[in-house]
């Protein structure tokens, strides 16, 4: 893509989460997708989820995000998209979804980003504090996971590798890597040489259904100094890495409500993707948010929009090395300010945001 990804997200669509879609897990005591068809039964749950799949997103929502100034969707999407069935669970397909939101996006003059985002046995979250991770990372020890992973990748390369509106592919969200901290001490994680074995045969089998135009990305796992030499060889092309900057975790948190606060996160985003440019691909950030800390609990929602409208800027000025972004995410039930783009981007000209 020559022109600039200024993105967004469209989380909650495929993959139903409480703080997107809490109506959804109303009165269940779920907190994830396995959980509320649990608790819902298979048939219930997917009634409701056709229900959800056919009405959160619209081709309202493309025509409104390209009127915005947003040229690009990063659409997250489960292992299970094309259907799945066993003797506990049963997931009803989504490609036909997919398919219009394609469609959509080809009209608007917009590009899809298809983000394989959960995978069997978990992959954790390498976007959640390390003491309490969302999931845990099993992935790697179930006996058929990589297989069931390769498999829809490649079911989706072949479906849309050569879509006018496909961006690219990205082969695994943000699973947790395991890390080596000292000589004897690892942390806990996926090993790094499983997902690099991993993200080099997902490569083949989707460049075989997709050209060399489409981009092939793949997570920094929040460690983007540990990719060195990796896919460095001339058969490797168009492979960029992703990195999510977030600041209102407590490991990375940042007080925004002063000018020295805001410099140090912009410094952070900026170190970090030089980092990741310097392991030798181009980088995007794949989520973001306007999500901070405010000390200061005298702050006014006058001001506290005041500060967010700051950082934002200031992050959106802080990707300048990067090939694009997308926030995270363009819509939530309750319009939530820091996470919604309809609110959070609402007061930037769009001047601002190409």
């Amino acid at each position: 893509m020559a022109e600039r990804i200024r993105g967004v997200n469209l989380s909650g669509w495929f993959i139903p989460e409480p703080w997107v879609t809490p109506s959804l897990f109303a009165a269940t005591g779920a907190a994830n997708e396995v959980e509320l068809q649990q608790a819902m039964g298979p048939t219930v749950y997917n009634e409701r989820l056709r229900q959800h799949y056919e009405t959160f997103i619209s081709e309202f929502d493309f025509s409104r995000m390209a009127a915005i100034g947003f040229n690009a969707v990063r659409l997250p999407v489960p292992w299970y998209v094309f259907g799945s069935q066993d003797d506990s669970l049963a997931y009803i397909p989504a490609v036909d979804y997919i398919d219009r939101a394609m469609e959509w996006a080809g009209k608007y003059g917009m590009k899809v980003l298809i983000d394989l985002a959960t995978v069997p046995g978990g992959q954790g979250d390498s976007n959640e504090s390390p003491t309490t991770p969302e999931t845990a990372a099993d992935w790697h020890s179930t006996t058929n996971g990589r297989t069931v992973a390769l498999k829809v990748l490649g079911r989706l390369a072949e479906r849309y590798g050569t879509d006018d509106a496909l961006l690219g592919l990205e082969l695994l969200d943000s699973p947790i890597m395991s890390v080596r901290r000292g000589l004897f001490n690892v942390t806990s994680g996926i090993p790094s040489h499983y997902l690099r074995n991993y993200y080099r045969d997902a490569y083949e089998l989707v460049r075989a259904h997709m050209p060399e135009d489409k981009m092939v990305v793949f997570s920094d796992s929040g460690h983007p100094e540990m990719w060195k030499r990796f896919m460095s060889g001339s058969q490797y092309k168009n492979v960029y890495m992703d990195l999510h900057l977030y600041h209102y975790r407590d490991d990375t948190a940042i007080d925004i409500t002063s000018p020295k606060g805001i410099s140090q996160a912009v410094a952070r985003n900026r170190r970090l993707i030089k980092t990741a440019q310097s392991c030798g691909f181009p980088v995007i950030v794949g989520e973001w948010s306007a999500a901070a800390v405010m000390s200061s609990s005298t702050v006014t929602p006058e001001g506290r929009d005041a500060y967010e409208r700051v950082f934002v800027s200031s992050e959106l000025a802080s990707f300048a090395g990067a090939a694009g972004w997308f926030f995270q995410t363009w819509k939530t039930e309750k319009r939530i300010p820091s996470w919604d783009a309809r609110v959070a981007l609402a007061p930037l000209e769009r001047a601002m945001i190409d």
